[in-house]
């Protein structure tokens, strides 16, 4: 006797991801991770501009300390030690009547000084200063300290030594300062210098200026308010990437000292 089979037909259960579900789940993944990675990097690039932004105002701050730190040592006595004009500010000369006497950039720049935005290959002009050929003034003061032969500075044995302070500015070298915070492709670059001869008795000695700041800027401007014999105020600018990266963030500090009379 035969007997039936009865055939069972089973449905297996596939298990998986169908080709179009692959390719979704990519394309999926690439849009996250592309956006992802667009937040981490304008992320990072908000924190390094920050951090730029960070270091030139601590070197401005650096400038106009030490600036105010020997500004007030000066006085508006005159000893008579050097010439008859080597006491107090000399540069900028002092305000008359009603009106301040500004001296920045503009003041030490030549008249045939092509104006910014500059083209390529122009440069500024500045002005010849007494002394200092090709390396212009913006503020001179005379100051004593003890003298820079003396052995023992912190207890000087020797007699106090006039100084002449100058600050100026200049055009650095391309490698010199950190040109990577330098937003202005149509401005000059340019560093705060810094000159400190002595007399010695006879004459003043002529040092050349160096650079005292780290980072570029792009002016320092001294102003001896009308009405203020001893008064001195410094403004110190530089420009810095916005921290969004799409334009530029001024930076400016400023600082007001009253000569000893």
């Amino acid at each position: 006797m035969l007997s039936s089979v009865r055939l069972r037909h089973t449905r297996v259960k596939r298990e998986g991801f169908t080709l179009i579900e692959l390719m979704v789940a990519m394309a999926i993944t690439a849009v996250i991770i592309y956006v992802a990675f667009g937040a981490l990097t304008y992320a990072l690039g908000v924190a390094r501009r920050g951090q730029n932004r960070s270091e030139v105002q601590g070197d401005l701050s650096a400038v106009i300390d030490q600036a105010t730190k020997e500004l007030r040592e000066t006085t508006t006595q005159n000893d008579g030690v050097g010439g008859a004009t080597c006491y107090g500010v000399t540069v900028p000369p002092a305000a008359t009547g009603m009106v301040d006497r500004v001296w920045h950039l503009d003041n030490i720049l030549k008249s045939t000084s092509p104006p910014p935005p500059l083209s390529e290959g122009q440069n500024y002009l500045f002005v010849d200063s007494t002394d200092i050929p090709d390396k212009p003034v913006l503020l001179e003061f005379y100051i004593y300290d003890v003298d820079p032969t003396d052995p023992t500075p912190d207890t000087p044995s020797l007699p106090l030594v006039k100084h002449r302070i100058r600050y100026g500015l200049d055009i650095p070298a391309t490698a010199a300062l950190a040109w990577r915070y330098w937003p202005l492709s149509g401005y000059e670059p340019l560093q705060v210098t810094y000159a400190n001869d002595y007399y010695n008795g006879t004459s003043w000695s002529t040092r050349p200026p160096q650079p005292v700041t780290g980072q570029v800027v792009t002016d320092f401007t001294v102003i001896r308010p009308a009405g203020s014999r001893g008064a001195i105020q410094l403004l110190i600018e530089a420009s810095v990437p916005s921290a969004s990266g799409g334009g530029v963030s001024p930076i400016r500090m400023v600082a007001q000292v009253t000569l000893r009379q």
